[in-house]
């Protein structure tokens, strides 16, 4: 008499349910009543997830399946999740991310949730697989939530044969039924139905929820068992009580066994002190008659053996017949009550002959109730559960045209031909150009032309709405008028010239060639080669050294060519500096280039003095004058755009970064 649990989940997941139960000393019998398959991604419904939305996994399989398609836009948005038990959300966790559970692992307990009280006009998207939790969506819906259901798997039926099914259960003499869901609720119920065995349905049946438990009795069930939730815990702690009833009908029913067996073990004994009193009543009753016979003296001695061969014959007559007695007496008692039971079975059918036959009817016109109740109910849950999907589908698809009129809305809305808010949008994306013109290049005309150009969009659009930004666009227009402007062609083309004039600079004095004098055989020829044979004579006690030509007898090639590089590299910064608009880099890089430049005012005076006046006129210019930002005009624009609602998006008005 030993429990048996009917395991009905999906194959894979009952394998440490199944071990544990082994291990408290119930059987198993594994028989999965459905399967799940997956639902390629081409066929699902694509989700958009938003900032704010809510997404709730109502099983392992929902994650598994789900969860990776949808993880990026999770991740993105951190959007709240919510799981509806602790294996779900233990699956959710391995992935990475923060679930919400409830205590109580259903739809009610999911509608607990604070977080799912405040959800009017939010999406909720509902992971899970074909059919099922339609008590949560609607509850969902009448809150003013728009629910959306991502379907990834579908739950397909098993092949099975229900006359085995149920002869495989009647092998068994106690069994309990798992139901995690109202479908296994149903498929087990017709399975039993088909199989010819109603009379299970009495059998304990232990489902996760409140709902499921109602759907069972309502398919005719008599012991449900609702569990805490659907993990294997709840399910452990609802068969337990069951599991120690089952010892204590066992340790019950051996007790009269062990009575019976004290009973019997007595008998023999009582039956063996009867039989051993019995011989020796024979052997005094007879000497009492052999003591008067009177009998010669000669014949004493052979009497007496006589008499002792007479007693060891009766003492082995006597134990053969209490060993006999003993041995088959408690068969012979046995066989005469099953003759009695017999006898009076016979005496009772003959008797009433009729009253078997209507104890059979009775019996197979009740099994024929049972059927027919079974099946009624088995049909009427199949147009239930049809019904609860074209609802289901009626309500996807009236969903579904809502969100087509949505999307038309907004299509009609950014494709409606404003002519108005076009123009503005115009203005305000040239603003936005003239603004970046001056940021970069501080090229004024461009601005100016730029600024008139939209001043004329806004003229063409003719709404009162727009003064504040005209305004605003002419007071920059004035302000851009006044503005000083640099001329940075010729900026450029200055600092050009200083570059080429660097390269030009003489670092040793030039040597004067000395002329040849041709020499005569004539007087003064004669006195003028004396005259400077003398002079070359006192020019070796008296050396005049120049200091010009030490430093450019000083100076390698290599030390020439690096004065120069530095020279025309800060030449080339000045010239980047004025055009980006950096005073202060211009005025460092001007200052160095000069510092560089009188490097060379002894060995070329001529060529520095002239780049030295240069550099000081171009130092004293201002190459980066105060220009407007335009940052009035833009947010005028943003701000009449808005009025008029010909803008989607918020324009940036935020103030240029300035550059370095």
């Amino acid at each position: 008499m030993t429990l048996t649990a009917v395991l009905t989940r999906p194959g894979g997941v009952v394998e440490p349910l199944q071990l544990v139960l082994e291990q408290r000393g119930v059987d198993t019998f594994v028989q999965p009543l459905i399967n799940i398959a997956s639902i390629s991604v081409e066929h699902r419904e694509l989700i958009t997830l938003y900032p704010g939305d809510i997404c709730i996994f109502i099983s392992v399989n929902a994650v598994e399946q789900g969860l990776s398609n949808l993880a990026p836009q999770l991740r993105e948005l951190g959007c709240p999740i919510l799981a509806v038990g602790r294996a779900t959300a233990s699956a959710i966790s391995a992935a990475g991310f923060d679930v919400s559970v409830p205590s109580q692992a259903d739809s009610e307990g999911l509608l607990g949730l604070d977080i799912l009280h405040g959800v009017k006009g939010k999406q909720v998207v509902i992971v899970k697989g074909e059919g099922g939790r339609g008590l949560l969506a609607e509850a969902l819906r009448e809150r003013g939530a728009d629910v959306v259901s991502y379907v990834c798997y579908r739950r397909d039926p098993t092949g099975i044969d229900a006359g085995q099914f149920c002869w495989q259960l009647c092998e068994r003499e106690h069994v309990v039924f798992q139901a995690s869901s109202g479908e296994i609720v149903e498929q087990l119920t017709e399975l039993l139905g088909q199989g010819g065995q109603p009379n299970l349905l009495d059998s304990p049946v232990i489902v996760p929820s409140g709902r499921v438990a109602k759907i069972a009795v309502g398919l005719g069930w008599t012991n449900v068992i609702t569990a805490a939730g659907a993990g294997d815990d709840s399910f452990l702690s609802a068969i337990e009580p069951l599991r120690i009833g089952q010892i204590e009908k066992q340790k019950q029913a051996q007790k009269p066994l062990e009575e019976q067996k004290g009973m019997v073990a007595e008998t023999p004994n009582e039956l063996t002190s009867e039989l051993a009193a019995a011989p020796e009543s024979k052997p005094v009753t007879q000497s009492a008659s052999v003591d008067p016979v009177p009998a010669p003296a000669a014949k004493r001695t052979s009497d007496r053996f006589a008499r002792v061969l007479l007693l060891l014959l009766l003492l082995i007559l006597g134990g053969s017949a209490f060993l006999a007695w003993s041995h088959g007496w408690p068969r012979y008692q046995a066989l005469l009550m099953q003759i009695e039971a017999s006898d009076a079975r016979l005496t009772t059918l003959e008797g009433a002959p009729d009253t078997l036959a209507d104890e059979l009817a009775a019996g197979f016109s009740q099994q024929m109730e049972a059927f027919e109740e079974l099946t009624s109910a088995a049909l009427t849950a199949a147009a239930a559960r049809q019904s609860q999907r074209l609802i289901e589908q009626e309500s996807a698809n009236q969903l579904m045209s809502e969100r087509l009129e949505r999307v038309d809305i907004r299509l009609a809305r950014l494709t409606a031909t404003d002519r108005r808010a076009w123009l503005a949008n115009e203005a305000a994306f040239l603003v936005r150009l003239s603004a970046q013109r001056l940021l970069v290049s501080r090229d004024i005309d461009a601005a100016q032309a730029l600024l008139a150009n939209a001043d004329a969009l806004l003229i063409e659009v003719d709404d009162p709405r727009f003064t504040i930004a005209r305004r605003a666009l002419a007071a920059d227009m004035s302000s851009l008028a006044v503005a000083p402007k640099v001329d940075t062609v010729g900026l450029y083309a200055r600092f050009a010239a200083l570059i080429e004039q660097a390269g030009l600079l003489q670092v040793r004095v030039p040597q004067v060639p000395v002329v040849q004098v041709q020499q005569s055989d004539g007087l003064w020829s004669r006195a003028s080669a004396g005259w400077r044979a003398a002079l070359d004579k006192l020019s070796r006690y008296l050396v005049i050294h120049r200091r010009s030509d030490e430093r450019a007898s000083l100076l390698t090639p290599d030390w020439e060519n690096l004065i120069r590089q530095n020279l025309r590299m800060s030449l080339e910064q000045a010239q980047i500096a004025a055009l980006s608009a950096n005073s202060m880099l211009f005025e460092h890089a001007v200052a160095r280039a000069q510092e560089s430049i009188s490097i060379y005012s002894e060995t070329d005076p001529d060529r520095v003095a002239a780049m030295v006046a240069e550099l000081d006129a171009l130092a004293a210019l201002d190459i980066a004058p105060e220009i407007p930002d335009l940052l009035n005009s833009r947010a005028a624009l943003a701000d009449a755009i808005r009025a008029i609602g010909g803008a989607d998006d918020v324009v940036d008005v935020a103030a240029p970064a300035e550059v370095d």
